[in-house]
């Protein structure tokens, strides 16, 4: 951590007032605006998956709960640490006076994954390329989807992706190399620090900032019922973000059976992931 500390300071940026390092969750929510919460137990060897949802609930659990004692109303939460999706709605649940609008978890990392391997298949650089969604669940379930992606040329023609990129491509080479980029980074490297950190600037500055006129991108969020996805679940959505940093899921994508398929596939194991981390929160 004092290593970290150093690097923030050598840094020299105009935008870092002060950095403090503390263990205690009051001094590190009391007064922020945005809190990304990136602490969880992560998995290890031989560790059973529900022992893993165990130890993360209860960080979530806490951290939720301290946010509801001495957090600002105001607060943005977004929500890295894995699962993102279930420890957000965890994380929300303890924090009941909190807006749910504000808790959010990062699917942003895969949705910058998705631009990478789609700009170079067609030519383009990842800025002009804009549509692409990612379904769902930050898992292995993900459902990358580029068929309401578009591509803007120089010449300020619009193009949707399905015209210049191959079908087959984006249902089998495209969707198991998003899935499975983070197992392929963690075995060569150790770690997605860079990605990471990138996408956390993204989400942030879309959220803070809004999004391009016209443009999407993908964010986990509390579902209100659209594409049938139950009310409450964290789900990643194509969302547009005003100005004022109001998030609203674009509603009216036309799915092809396919992506119904796949968005069935990463729902059911939100729901029932969903289910079990409550069950195990209720009973600490």
């Amino acid at each position: 951590i004092n290593a970290e500390y150093g690097e923030i300071e050598d840094m020299a940026s105009h935008v870092v007032d002060r950095c403090v390092i503390t263990t205690s969750l009051r001094e590190a929510i009391s007064g922020a605006d945005v809190a990304v919460l990136i602490a969880s137990v992560p998995h290890l060897p031989g560790m059973e998956r529900k022992d893993l949802l165990r130890a993360n609930v209860k960080i979530f659990r806490e951290t939720g709960e301290a946010l509801e004692r001495v957090a600002k109303r105001s607060i943005k939460v977004l929500v890295v640490a894995n699962p993102c999706n279930t420890n957000a709605l965890v994380c929300q649940t303890y924090a009941p006076s909190i807006p749910k609008e504000q808790f959010t978890g990062l699917s942003m990392l895969d949705h910058n994954r998705t631009l990478a391997q789609l700009a170079p298949k067609i030519g383009a650089t990842t800025d002009e390329v804009s549509n692409v969604v990612v379904w769902g669940n930050h898992s292995a379930t993900m459902f990358p989807d580029i068929s309401h992606a578009v591509v803007h040329r120089i010449d300020d023609v619009v193009r949707p992706v399905v015209e210049v990129v191959d079908e087959q491509w984006a249902r089998d080479t495209l969707v198991k190399s998003v899935r499975t980029r983070y197992s392929e980074i963690m075995r060569r490297r150790g770690m997605t620090t860079m990605s990471t950190g990138k996408a956390i600037a993204d989400h942030l500055r879309f959220w803070t900032r809004g999004t391009p006129v016209g443009q999407f991108v993908s964010m986990a969020l509390p579902s209100k019922g659209a594409y049938a996805i139950d009310e409450g679940i964290f789900f990643s959505f194509p969302v547009q973000v005003n100005k004022y940093g109001e998030i609203s899921v674009v509603s009216n994508l036309r799915l092809s059976p396919f992506a119904v398929e796949m968005i069935n596939e990463t729902y059911k194991e939100l729901k029932e992931e969903a289910k079990e981390a409550l069950e195990i929160a209720e009973a600490l």
